[in-house]
């Protein structure tokens, strides 16, 4: 039944495909061996993860076409094959599990995106997911929006409007059929962890017997400081630390299988179904988690693969990552002992499964999908202001542009609307030094690319489309001398001895003089800065409202290390909307706050 791989070698868990990177030794079922060991209890575990929203199936620059054995290509990709293939999948199981590694949500489709992500959990739900990990993205809202809303349906804020939208059966949101856990995303005051951090799941022996089968979930460190999930009220643990302390806890409950299902995995190869020079924070943690751990799911680098890694103790066990956008599903099957309910190592097999389009769709889950997309549509053509010109990314000689002050304003308003978070000034990048770029498009006031009506009608769609990538915006505090730094940074010199220009947009109750005849670094004069008509002070501090993207360096600005007293705000998208329902008619604002010494 069990055959013995040579030392120094990795083994793909299906395929015994060998790769020369650890060391152990190895020993690996076939999966006729696993299948004729029948004085065992089966169980499947059945994977996805990093879903983000996509529902219909994607597009090759979405991910559609995977690579498998021998180089050769796969399209995958959509709800409605997903469903069919699971169906196919549990056929004749009755011990099948199928959770998610996170970041199922806060896609970028936009018919999703716009829906506060309800049409991913309508989805889910109908697939009958059982649980999920909180992955990062799952806290791009909040706490409260993953808990209160997602999870258990309640309106946040409006219903009808920001979300609780009617889904495809003509029901108001009614949240999660499953649940989220998380191991090491806690609060920062009280140390005590926001959700769960482990599930146990109890499978059938026969007999009217059951055993227990646990889950510890943990979410990628460092999640509460990512520029979309920024939290300020959050930290995170180790990964390393729980996951060994919940084992220990859970076996010394009697609990003898035992997952750990993970949002942070790596990269091995380019085969979908084997691994190859695996790398990244996974197989570390893999090195090191007890060994009464027997498989490890993982996610959030979007990548695929399936490998066999030894534990601390030398004994294989799965280590695995099911891709993104719905392009796999992972399927492990465990062999319990029926007594103990211990997991039969060398029969354990794994095999990810590609999301094909040959097979027939499931009508359910591509009606749930079509419906979605037609909200879509229809919201995306909803008016929701009116513009009096035209608002463009054309920056003008002194690097401004109407579409980056409308941005900035829109920050200084956004942080107002709560006492926590009032700033005295706002930044936003128009041109960063590097990364992405918050300003997407244009909002025009004839005929035209992503244009408004003739009327100036600004709809849904085109101001979602207009400004945002998904990022909080967060008020900080800072000296004077980093508001004076942020203002300098604007040029930056490079390699080949040219300054490339790199402007901030600030809100309308700042303006200031620069001279480009001098240094960098001293085109700035604080004395011709002015903040809400008094002096930059140098000495005092400043609450600044801008985009975590940049706050914490992911555009290329070095200057904002040290900041303080972090309060997360509204994400850009659903702020920029909210601005534009409180400021019904916008007029270009001068182009004056930025001024050329002459």
């Amino acid at each position: 039944m069990v055959r013995r791989i040579p030392r120094r070698t990795f083994l793909t868990a299906a395929g015994a495909i060998a790769t020369a990177t650890a060391v152990g030794d190895i020993s690996y079922a076939t999966p006729a061996a696993a299948e004729d060991a029948s004085e065992y209890v089966d169980v499947q575990l059945l994977n996805i993860t990093d879903l983000h929203g996509y529902l219909q199936p994607t597009t090759p620059s979405q991910g559609s076409v995977i690579t498998g054995a021998g180089g050769a290509k796969v399209t995958v990709g959509g709800v409605g094959y997903m469903a069919t293939h699971l169906k196919r999948l549990r056929e004749g199981k009755k011990n099948s599990i199928f959770f998610s590694s996170g970041d199922n949500f806060s896609g970028w489709p936009f018919e999703v995106d716009a829906h506060a992500n309800e049409p991913t959990i309508e989805a889910l739900n109908a697939m009958g997911l059982d649980f999920s990990t909180v992955g990062n993205h799952e806290l791009d809202q909040s706490v409260s929006f993953l808990v209160d809303h997602m999870m258990n349906g309640e309106p946040y804020p409006v219903s009808g409007r920001d979300d609780n939208f009617v889904d495809s059966t003509g029901q108001r949101f009614q949240g999660a059929n499953f649940k989220f856990y998380t191991a090491n995303m806690v609060w920062a005051d009280s140390g005590k962890t926001i959700l769960p951090p482990y599930n146990i799941e109890w499978v059938d022996a026969g007999n009217g017997r059951k055993l227990p089968i646990a889950f510890i979930h943990l979410t990628l460190v460092g999640t509460e400081v990512g520029s979309t999930s920024y939290q300020p009220k959050l930290r995170s643990l180790s990964d390393l630390d729980q996951a060994n302390k919940l084992a220990a806890e859970l076996k010394a409950r009697g609990v003898n299988a035992i997952v750990i299902n993970i949002h942070d995995g790596g990269v091995a190869g380019n085969d979908y179904n084997a691994g190859s020079n695996p790398s990244g924070p996974v197989f570390q943690l893999a090195a090191k988690a007890s060994p009464d751990i027997a498989a490890i799911v993982t996610g959030h680098w979007h990548c695929r693969f399936n490998m066999m890694v030894p534990d601390p103790s030398g004994v294989p066990r799965p280590v695995v990552e099911a891709g993104n956008h719905g392009s796999l599903i992972n399927e492990i099957n465990l062999k319990l002992d029926p007594d103990t309910g211990a997991v039969i190592r060398e029969l354990t097999t794994s095999t990810n499964h590609a999301n094909t389009r040959d097979v027939p769709l499931d009508e359910e889950l591509q009606d749930i999908a079509d419906y979605w997309t037609a909200q879509g549509a229809k919201r995306w053509a909803t008016p929701l202001a009116r513009t009096t010109a035209d608002f463009t990314r054309v920056p003008n000689a002194n690097g401004e542009s109407t579409m980056g002050n409308l941005a900035a304003d829109f920050a200084y308003w956004d942080a107002q609307q709560s006492r926590e978070g009032r700033a005295d000034l706002a930044l936003i990048a128009t041109k960063p030094v590097s990364g992405s770029v918050a300003l997407t498009g244009d909002l025009l006031y004839g005929k035209g690319s992503n244009a408004a009506d003739e009327d100036g009608t600004i709809l849904f769609g085109e101001a979602w489309g207009a400004f945002g990538y998904g990022n909080p915006v967060l008020t900080v505090t800072m000296p004077g001398t980093m508001v004076h730094a942020a203002l300098e940074a604007q040029w930056v010199e490079q390699a080949d001895g040219t300054v490339k220009f790199a402007p901030f947009a600030v809100s309308r109750n700042v303006f200031y003089s620069f001279d480009t005849s001098k240094p960098v670094g001293e085109r700035v004069d604080p004395a011709g800065v002015h903040i809400s008509g008094q002096p930059l002070d140098l000495h005092r501090a400043y609450r600044v409202a801008a985009l975590a993207y940049t706050l914490i360096g992911g555009d290329g600005y070095k200057v904002f290390q040290g900041y303080t007293d972090p309060v997360r705000n509204d994400r850009d998208h659903e702020g920029f909307i909210a601005y534009l329902r409180a400021h019904r008619t916008i007029t270009p604002a001068p182009l004056n706050r930025a001024r050329p010494v002459r």
